[in-house]
């Protein structure tokens, strides 16, 4: 293989990769407008719940939502709003093991206090009889511990009471099938998440394919006997590929590169930042600034606007951004590549006619697509590499010491 060849294979994949990332962003906003990650997370939940306790089945999906539409846990713009329209923008994105069980008290308790007819919430009972059922085994030790423990206290029975309260959560029934499955359970709602995400990758792939009429076969013969234009794509690669890294972390769509980039920034700065808790709850830049500035004025920290910028620099959005709009500029204004045919075809199917293979490069390109942004951009990165390899073979550099 030469240098022509690896070179029309790489324009090829920086076309294939600039319409892979405009299918991740409207994944993602098809997984903001349907809630995707809140509603795995519900059904999460309803599922632990339906599990650890079959007398909550029927509660099971309200006191899900409870527990995610709680100020507490809920990330939401939308928080605290009681509109049915808005309801499912209103679920929290995540939530922790030990949040779980503290949220499921504090429901339990503030549900089964009297409402305005006189009677606790239904679920709200359920999940309060539910949290009192005790393991006997774990529940016989206690009572055995409980006695020692007043007498280590014989002046401050409340401190007593206190400590007791605190071990019992642990020999509760229901906590103690929370914990054992919770993460088998997390486990599944991500995958049940990916599985969601990935389907409406495959579908807007074959939307952008078809509506673009976007053919393989075609875009790569065109590349093939166009050197002009593999030379422009060819150089837009380079600088894509040397952000490739960041952009691969921008694109994954996950609540993971906040939060990580939100646990460097603490464990970086041990002693100004001591007194935040472990990050959580957010799934994009904004809210992780709102997260950061919320808990630094909680702790009395003055300087946030500095804290905030750092925590910005250590999100890669900016390169996501720059190489996303530079290689919009190069397709649209520095190519004679035409992704969409004009005039476009009347009707839709006009291309197809009387030879199917339009169709099957249009087909060929939709399954390309569907393999992901991330799949394109390493592919860019591992071809960048390979054509540097074989460009410094074939035109290596005249040694130094080279007499003239």
């Amino acid at each position: 293989m030469n240098l022509e060849h690896i070179d029309t294979v790489l324009s090829f994949v920086v076309i294939i990769t600039g319409v892979s990332v405009l299918v991740t962003a409207l994944t993602q906003m098809a997984s903001a407008l349907f809630a995707l990650r809140g509603g795995n997370l519900r059904w999460g939940i309803e599922t632990l719940l339906k599990n650890a306790d079959p007398e909550l089945a029927k509660y099971a999906k309200t006191i899900s939502e409870q527990v995610l539409q709680h100020p507490y846990i809920s990330d939401s713009t939308f928080s605290g709003t009681k509109s049915k329209v808005t309801a499912k923008w209103c679920l929290g994105s995540a939530i922790g093991e030990d949040e779980l069980v503290e949220i499921l008290h504090a429901l339990a308790k503030e549900g089964t206090a009297p409402s305005a007819g006189g009677q606790p919430e239904p679920w709200a009972a359920a999940l309060g009889k539910s949290m009192e059922a005790l393991d006997l085994a774990d529940a016989e030790k206690l009572l055995q511990l409980a006695p020692e423990i007043q007498k280590s206290f014989p002046d401050d029975a409340a401190k007593a009471d206190e400590i007791i309260s605190r071990l019992t959560i642990p020999v509760e029934e229901l906590s103690g099938h929370i914990h054992q499955w919770f993460d088998s359970v997390m486990q599944r709602t991500s995958q049940r998440f990916a599985t969601q995400t990935r389907l409406w990758t495959v579908l807007f792939s074959v939307a952008l394919a078809f509506g673009l009429h976007l053919d393989a076969f075609k875009l790569f013969t065109q590349l093939s006997s166009d050197a002009v234009l593999r030379e422009r794509l060819v150089a837009s690669a380079d600088a894509l590929s040397k952000k490739a890294d960041d952009i691969l972390a921008s694109t994954n769509g996950t609540d993971e590169v906040y939060v990580t980039a939100m646990k460097q920034l603490i464990s970086s700065q041990p002693v100004a930042l001591k007194g935040l808790p472990q990050p959580a709850g957010f799934t994009n830049l904004d809210e992780g600034k709102a997260w950061l500035d919320d808990h630094l004025k909680a702790i009395n920290i003055t300087d946030a606007a500095k804290w905030l910028q750092s925590y910005e620099d250590m999100v890669p959005q900016a390169p996501l951004r720059s190489a996303a709009e530079n290689l919009r500029s190069i397709l649209d204004n520095k190519l004679t590549l035409a992704l969409v045919p004009d005039p476009y075809p009347q009707p839709f199917y006009n291309y197809w006619t009387p030879s199917w293979l339009h169709f099957w490069g249009v087909a060929a390109s939709a399954v390309l697509l569907s393999l992901g942004a991330p799949f394109w951009f390493n592919t860019l990165k591992d071809l960048s590499n390979l054509r540097s390899s074989v460009a410094n073979e074939q035109d290596p550099e005249p040694p130094s010491n080279a007499k003239t």
